[in-house]
């Protein structure tokens, strides 16, 4: 199975990251490479990782994680508000918490099992950081498309 990796900023601050199937270390370090871009906008964003069909990196793209988060970890912690990272799969959680063992995560995140709940938190996190009127524009956008 290839995998598909879509970006969605269309209602930035908030990144909604949607995952499916096994990465190749290429397509791996492209989600990487992309992942810098959007920290080096220069800007505060909060990001929903759906995981909820993605097949578990390799232990070396697990490793690459651990390094991408050290090599960003000042971004990380200036730019980015935390992730909701949207995972279902008992074994990729396993893999989540032998790439935080390695490198903690710098900034906040939770585990959620669905996407309105990495968005409900999203939500919050623009809240708690001043950003009130993104918070309510992505409310209401998810409100007014019913998948909230």
């Amino acid at each position: 199975m290839d995998l598909s990796i879509t970006f969605d900023d269309s209602l930035w601050p908030l990144l909604i990251s949607r995952f499916h199937g096994a990465a190749t270390d290429s397509e791996y370090e492209a989600y990487l490479a992309q992942g810098t871009a959007y920290l080096q906008r220069g800007e505060l964003y909060v990001s929903v990782l759906d995981m909820g069909r993605l097949v578990v990196p390799t232990a070396a793209q697990r490793q690459r994680q651990a390094e991408w988060l050290q090599e960003h970890d000042h971004l990380l912690r200036e730019q980015f508000l935390g992730a909701a990272l949207v995972i279902t799969s008992p074994f990729l959680r396993l893999a989540l918490s032998t790439v935080l063992h390695l490198k903690p995560m710098p900034m906040p995140y939770v585990t959620v099992y669905d996407v309105p709940g990495g968005l409900k938190w999203a939500v919050t996190r623009l809240e708690e950081v001043g950003l009130t009127q993104s918070a309510e524009r992505i409310r209401h956008h998810f409100a007014k498309c019913r998948s909230w």
